[in-house]
C-alpha cells in the first residue's frame, strides 16, 4: 500500500530543541573528559620528567664526588706538589679534593623560598656563601638559596710515559692514542711522589704526543720541575664546580643545575646546563673526625661547620626539582625540602604556585678517602 505523503511526520520544535540540549550535554561530557585527559597526562610527563631529572642530576653529581680527592697511583695521604707558577690562581686548589659553599638562611629546619621566573641569579663572590677559611670561590652566577660544590681528581684515564726528560723546558711523551691537549693541567707521579704540572704545549714525537711543561703559558710552571723515579705515569687533572642557576643568566629562564670544568688559565670555565628544572641543592659534609680505621662520617655539617676538608668522605646532596609548566595541578601541591613542610599555598616564604615538586637526596661517598688514600 503506498503511504501518502500527508501521513509523514516531522520533528517538532520541542524534540529538536531536547535533541539538541542531549547532544549537548554530550558533547561538553566528552569536552570534559578530553581535557581531563589531557591534563592527566600532561601530569603524568610531567612527574616522569622530574622522575628522569633527578635520576641523572645525581648520577652525574655521583662520578664527580666518588672520584674527588684521587691522585692516580699516588694513593699516600700527603698533599700533592704544586709545581704551577705562583702556585696558581687564588681558587686553584687541587690539595682539598673536595670543597663546597653554604648558601645563608638555608640550613637544615630554615625555610627557602621557592625559584620563580623572576627569581635572579647573583654573583657568587658577593652573594655571602659560607665557607670555611681558606676556600675561594669562582666568580659564577648562581641561585642564592642553593650551595655550590667543587672537586678536584684525578681523571679516570693513566696514561704510561714513554720518556720524560727534564730541565728548562721538560717534556714528556705519551701514547698518540691518548687525548692531551695544551693549556691543560696534569698529575705527573711514580706513585711515591706526584706533581701538578700544566701542559704549555703538545706536539708529536715519531707515534707519541709530546707535552711541554715551560713556563711559557699562563699561568705555566715553575721550572725545572722536580725528577721523579722511573716509569712516571701523567694522569689529567680535573677541577669542577656545581652550581643552580639559569640559563644565559636570564631570570625569565627555569632553574637549573650546571656543572662548569677547569679552563686552560686554571679557573673554573663557562658553567654548562645539565638538568633543567632543579630549584635548590643543599649539602651536608660527611666528616670523620676520630680517624678510625673503618673512615666512617661521625657527623654530617654544613660548609661552613666542615672541620678539615681532608677530613670529609662522604657528601650528602638534596636536590629539589620543579616542573618546568605551571598549573599542572588543580590546586598547590605540599612538599617536604630541607627539614621543613610547604603547603605550597604561599603560607611561608615558597610563594603559592601549581607547579609540581619531588625531592631526591643521596649520600654520595669519596671511596679514595674511605679506602685510606
Amino acid at each position: 500500500m503506498k503511504m501518502s505523503i500527508f501521513n509523514s511526520r516531522g520533528l517538532t520544535l520541542i524534540e529538536m530543541l531536547v535533541a539538541m540540549a542531549v547532544g549537548g550535554i554530550i558533547l561538553a561530557g566528552g569536552v570534559v573528559v578530553y581535557s581531563d585527559q589531557v591534563q592527566s597526562s600532561k601530569r603524568l610527563s610531567a612527574y616522569s620528567t622530574l622522575q628522569e631529572s633527578g635520576r641523572v642530576a645525581l648520577d652525574i653529581i655521583e662520578r664527580d664526588i666518588r672520584m674527588a680527592g684521587f691522585k692516580g697511583c699516588f694513593s699516600t695521604a700527603e698533599e700533592i706538589e704544586n709545581n704551577i707558577a705562583g702556585g696558581g690562581p687564588a681558587t686553584f686548589q687541587p690539595q682539598f679534593g673536595v670543597q663546597g659553599w653554604e648558601a645563608p638562611n638555608t640550613a637544615n629546619g630554615e625555610t627557602i623560598a621557592n625559584v620563580g621566573t623572576n627569581t635572579a641569579v647573583v654573583a657568587t663572590n658577593s652573594g655571602g656563601w659560607l665557607t670555611t677559611a681558606g676556600n675561594v670561590i669562582d666568580t659564577l652566577n648562581a641561585i642564592p638559596t642553593s650551595d655550590i660544590l667543587r672537586v678536584w681528581s684525578a681523571g679516570d684515564q693513566e696514561m704510561v710515559v714513554e720518556n720524560i726528560a727534564y730541565g728548562a723546558a721538560p717534556i714528556a711523551d705519551v701514547s698518540d692514542s691518548y687525548q692531551v691537549d695544551a693549556g691543560d693541567f696534569y698529575i705527573l707521579s711514580d706513585c711515591q711522589q706526584a706533581i701538578i704540572l700544566q701542559a704549555c704545549a703538545v706536539g708529536t714525537s715519531g707515534a707519541n704526543s709530546r707535552l711541554t711543561f715551560s713556563d711559557s703559558c699562563s699561568p705555566g710552571n715553575d721550572t725545572p720541575i722536580p725528577e721523579l723515579g722511573d716509569n712516571p705515569s701523567l694522569t689529567r687533572l680535573v677541577g669542577a664546580t656545581y652550581i643552580v642557576g639559569k640559563l644565559s643568566n636570564n631570570s625569565r629562564n627555569p632553574p637549573s643545575l650546571f656543572r662548569a670544568e677547569m679552563a686552560s688559565n686554571g679557573v673554573i670555565g663557562n658553567p654548562q646546563e645539565l638538568v633543567q628544572g632543579v630549584e635548590s641543592m643543599q649539602l651536608l659534609y660527611g666528616e670523620n673526625l676520630d680517624d678510625d680505621n673503618f673512615r666512617s662520617a661521625d657527623v654530617y655539617v654544613t660548609a661552613n661547620n666542615v672541620q678539615d676538608w681532608n677530613n670529609v668522605i662522604s657528601v650528602r646532596v638534596s636536590l629539589l626539582l620543579q616542573s618546568i609548566d605551571n598549573n599542572l595541578s588543580e590546586g598547590p601541591v605540599p612538599y617536604t625540602f630541607n627539614g621543613v613542610t610547604y603547603d605550597g599555598a604561599g603560607n611561608n616564604p615558597a610563594v603559592a604556585d601549581n607547579r609540581l615538586r619531588r625531592v631526591f637526596t643521596r649520600t654520595i661517598t669519596l671511596r679514595n678517602r674511605t679506602l685510606g688514600s
